[in-house]
């Protein structure tokens, strides 16, 4: 007992640089297929339709899982899938190099979407459980691997997929194993750590209210639409309205990620300070003015605005997810599943709804369109609880 409450109440900073390093491989991975919709719009004449499919099923098979598999490592952990999770992600990136039809794309991008689906509500866990007293940096530590890796994803498309096609795609066994090996150390500290906790009986304190997490999860909801609509659609903006090659393109995506990146870091540290609450209605209204004008700028001024979007939007990332762990303390592992996958795959069906309108109104429009949804955000997260009135005591249960 006097030893997980000794670990408890030390942050594992060693643990957190694994797991934030595999973050961002696992994240590296599975952010190269919507960075590939250009390179399939050309080599399989796929419309905007059928692209916005491939992201969905991309973030249904990702995110909506994984609350449930959260849900079960809640009761029983399983330390075996983190290094699992990069091998589902290998192998069906290995797969897209080649697949040569829209079914055998899909069916791999299913694979992909498993790994992901595995890793994340077990990783956000060990987060959780290597935090100590300082949750949300730990989070935030976590999470900035993650949004990093979906950054130089993009990047990957004219180093790898431009030169060789989709052949390309075996390059990228060298980060899943190298992600493999970093949750292997993970897995093991895990290990020991929850059968540590086990003997300790330890209770879970705290009331769980789950009225309040729906609402965040709406609002996370939307933030996701609002992301995946301009990391999927924005780079098909620029190639097919404003004629910019694709490499430029997958720069400008680059530059929106990596600002996302930066925007979950600094996210935390606001959050300690203001609030959660208020950081999360920030990441929607502040981003408003800079959506707005994105149809109307080119070259430097579409880059700097591109910036602002991203960093802006997701400072508030890591931050719903501390939230949620607070408004439901004895469920860590399923909250998570719904902050980084359940509402994150409403994203994955937001892109398919927009590549519908894309194919209806032009993708001009639809990047206007995009306003609508952080004010629709800021609407619904007025309602939220004040962080100050979830005050239980977070658990560290596995």
């Amino acid at each position: 007992m006097e030893a997980v409450v000794k670990q408890e109440s030390q942050t594992q900073y060693r643990i957190l640089y694994f797991i934030c390093a595999a973050h961002f491989l696992q994240d590296l991975l599975t952010s190269v297929v919507p960075a590939m919709l250009p390179v399939l719009q050309t080599s399989l004449s796929l419309d905007y339709a059928r692209l916005g499919i491939v992201v969905m099923v991309a973030n249904i098979t990702a995110s909506f899982f994984q609350p449930v598999l959260g849900s079960v490592t809640d009761k029983k952990p399983a330390p075996w899938l983190l290094p699992l999770a990069a091998l589902f992600a290998g192998v069906g990136l290995t797969g897209l190099a080649v697949a040569d039809s829209f079914t055998e794309i899909l069916l791999m991008v299913v694979l992909i979407g498993l790994g992901s689906a595995t890793f994340h509500p077990e990783g956000s866990r060990v987060a959780h459980l290597a935090a100590g007293p300082r949750k949300g940096l730990a989070q935030a530590i976590f999470q900035v691997g993650g949004n990093a890796g979906q950054a130089v994803g993009p990047l990957m498309i004219p180093l790898l997929f431009l030169p060789f096609g989709l052949k390309g795609a075996y390059w990228l066994l060298i980060p899943m194993l190298l992600g493999a090996s970093a949750l292997t150390v993970v897995a093991r500290w895990y290990k020991n750590w929850a059968g540590a906790r086990k003997k300790s009986g330890q209770p879970v304190q705290g009331a769980n209210r789950y009225g309040a997490l729906s609402l965040l999860v709406a609002v996370v909801s939307i933030r996701s639409w609002i992301h995946s609509g301009i990391s999927s659609f924005l780079p098909l903006y620029y190639i097919n309205a404003v004629g910019m090659s694709t490499k430029l393109a997958e720069v400008y995506l680059f530059v929106f990620l990596f600002a996302g990146a930066l925007g979950t870091f600094v996210g935390g540290p606001l959050a300690d300070r203001f609030g959660k609450k208020s950081v999360l209605l920030f990441s929607m209204v502040g981003s408003i003015p800079f959506i707005l004008v994105i149809p109307y700028l080119t070259g430097i001024w579409a880059l700097i605005n591109i910036f602002i979007v991203g960093f802006i939007s997701l400072s508030s990332f890591a931050v719903s997810v501390v939230f949620a762990q607070e408004l439901v303390p004895g469920k860590v592992g399923m909250v998570s599943g719904l902050m980084i996958g359940f509402a994150i795959g409403a994203g994955g069906v937001g892109a398919a709804v927009m590549g519908y309108f894309a194919n209806s109104i032009g993708i001009a429009a639809l990047m206007e369109m995009l306003l609508i949804l952080p004010v629709l955000g800021w609407l619904l997260g007025i309602r939220l609880p004040k962080d100050r009135t979830a005050q239980a005591p977070i658990s560290t249960s596995a």
